[in-house]
C-alpha cells in the first residue's frame, strides 16, 4: 500500500526523521497507532497533532537512550492513569513523537496489554510502515474508550462500510 498525497507533509517530514533511527534501535515489530495510523490508511481526519509509535519496552529504551538529547522529559500524557507503558515524547521532529514500550490500557480493575494482531505496511518515501489494519485499529481506539478514540473508531467504522467487505 502507498501513501495517499493527502497525508500531512509533517507527518511524512517527521517519519523520514524517524526511519534511520528505527532502523538502528529496534529490534522488535513497531507500529504508527492513533489519528497518524489513520491518515496512513487513507481514513480522513482528524488531523494528528503528534505521531504515536507503538513497540516494545526493550526498543523504547533503545530509542530514549540514542535521542536522550530530544526528550521532552516535562511532558506528561493526559489519561496517565488509564495508560501504562515505557513512555517517551521527543520534540524535535516536525511532529511530536510519542513512544509506547509495552502499552497497556487499563480495563475495569485489569491491564491490559495492547496488541496488534494485523497490519498493512504502507510505503512513504520509500520506507515500509507497519500501522494496525483497519479491523485492528478500530479494535484499539474501542479498547482506548475515550470519547476521542471513540469517535476515531467511529470514523474507521463509517470508512471501511463505504469501500466494502474487502477493506479490513
Amino acid at each position: 500500500m502507498t501513501a495517499s498525497a493527502v497525508i500531512d507533509a509533517r507527518l511524512m517530514a517527521t517519519l523520514a526523521g524517524l526511519m534511520p533511527i528505527a532502523r538502528a534501535c529496534f529490534r522488535d515489530p513497531w507500529w504508527i497507532i492513533g489519528s497518524a495510523a489513520m491518515q496512513l490508511a487513507g481514513v480522513e481526519g482528524p488531523e494528528p497533532n503528534d505521531v504515536d509509535l507503538l513497540c516494545s519496552a526493550r526498543d523504547a529504551d533503545a530509542l530514549a537512550e540514542a535521542w536522550a538529547a530530544h526528550r521532552d522529559d516535562h511532558h506528561r500524557p493526559a489519561d496517565d492513569g488509564r495508560f501504562r507503558s515505557r513512555f517517551a515524547r521527543f520534540a524535535h521532529l516536525p511532529m511530536p513523537l510519542e513512544v509506547m514500550g509495552d502499552l497497556e490500557v487499563r480495563v475495569a480493575d485489569d491491564w491490559q496489554p495492547v496488541r496488534v494482531a494485523s497490519e498493512w505496511r504502507v510505503e512513504v518515501n520509500g520506507h515500509a510502515i507497519s500501522v494496525p489494519a483497519l479491523s485492528e485499529q478500530q479494535r484499539i481506539l474501542t479498547l482506548f474508550g475515550r470519547e476521542k478514540d471513540l469517535a476515531k473508531a467511529a470514523r474507521i467504522a463509517g470508512f471501511v462500510a463505504a469501500r466494502g467487505p474487502h477493506v479490513h
